[in-house]
């Protein structure tokens, strides 16, 4: 019951004894709590530092519980804040000179998180790195922000998750941002939505784990933790598939073949080198299953390729993604 204010068990029983009116000597009350006269000698010195207990004549007695044990709980507030205070700055001692360094912020809900997004990428100066993955909380839609910051030259390299790709429009809207400086790439399994900012910055998103719960992110700040973060996009970045989408207004022709791929078939060419089927590919750039394998056809007749295999073997040696 008064462990919690830093009495030991021993003490506890001294003092809840003599609290019931049996003042005497540590010889007496020894065999009452069933500790030797050494221990009561210890525990009653503990006691009389504290106020619970005093000793007159060699006898102790307690001082009343309502007026000691208020002292002695105020004495242990003081003494928390006073530890507080001491740990404070000592963890202000051990930080880095980076004011900016060490600082984890939460964010909770999909206002407040977008609207974080939204100032995290307008406080960037050189680069932004990005995981974007399902699920998502809205529809899609232009992301300004982003366009505004390509054209004041901040650069933007993002991995997108496959499955992402298989949203309707999903090739479109992430062709506005390529068409616009983005460098685009997409791997099997994206490990979770994150945007590092210029290396020092980072905002790490969570979906809602039930119906009753908001998504949230983290806004991590500092060197020191983000490091991390960049060597966990820079390991995705190295084994994704790049992307090479035109502008949604783009449109199919049947002209001769040329020596190089066109704009139309570097977007068919990428989306099959993610892994999305040919119906899929069709579906998301708004043309039909059998132009997507039409011009597949005469990429391999232009390239020699007997295969699938073999073109993108061509593709990967040519450099045409």
């Amino acid at each position: 019951m008064l462990g919690a204010f830093g009495l030991s068990e021993l003490e506890e029983k001294v003092y809840l004894e003599l609290v019931r009116g049996r003042a005497g000597t540590a010889t007496e009350l020894a065999p009452r709590v069933a500790a030797t006269v050494a221990e009561l000698e210890h525990a009653l010195d503990a006691l009389t530092r504290a106020g619970l207990v005093r000793v007159v004549a060699g006898r102790a007695g307690a001082a009343p519980p309502d007026l000691a044990i208020e002292s002695l709980l105020n004495q242990r507030m003081r003494e928390l804040q006073e530890a507080r205070v001491g740990l404070w700055d000592w963890l202000r001692q051990q930080r880095p000179a980076d004011p900016m360094d060490q600082d984890v912020q939460l964010v909770v809900g999909v206002p407040a998180i977008m609207q974080a997004f939204d100032q995290f990428l307008r406080g960037a100066q050189e680069e932004v790195l990005g995981f974007d993955r399902p699920p998502y909380a809205a529809v899609l839609q232009d992301n300004p922000t982003e366009i505004e910051m390509l054209g004041r030259g901040v650069a933007f390299r993002v991995v997108y998750d496959r499955r992402g790709l298989e949203r309707p429009g999903a090739a479109a809207h992430i062709g506005r941002f390529v068409a616009a400086g983005e460098q685009a790439r997409v791997a099997a399994n994206v490990p979770g939505k994150l945007a590092v900012a210029d290396r020092r910055v980072a905002l790490i998103s969570f979906p809602a784990r039930a119906d009753s719960t908001e998504p949230w992110a983290l806004v991590v700040r500092g060197a020191t933790w983000v490091e991390v973060l960049v060597a966990l996009f820079t390991e995705v970045w190295d084994r994704a598939t790049p992307l090479r989408l035109a502008p949604a207004s783009e449109v199919v022709d049947d002209v001769e073949r040329q020596s190089t791929p066109t704009t139309v078939d570097r977007q068919i060419l990428s989306l099959l080198m993610t892994g999305l089927p040919d119906k899929a590919v069709a579906s998301q750039l708004g043309i039909s299953l059998r132009t997507v394998q039409r011009r597949l056809r005469q990429l391999m007749d232009a390239t020699g390729s007997a295969t699938r295999m073999q073109l993108g073997w061509f593709i990967a040696r040519h450099d045409w993604l």
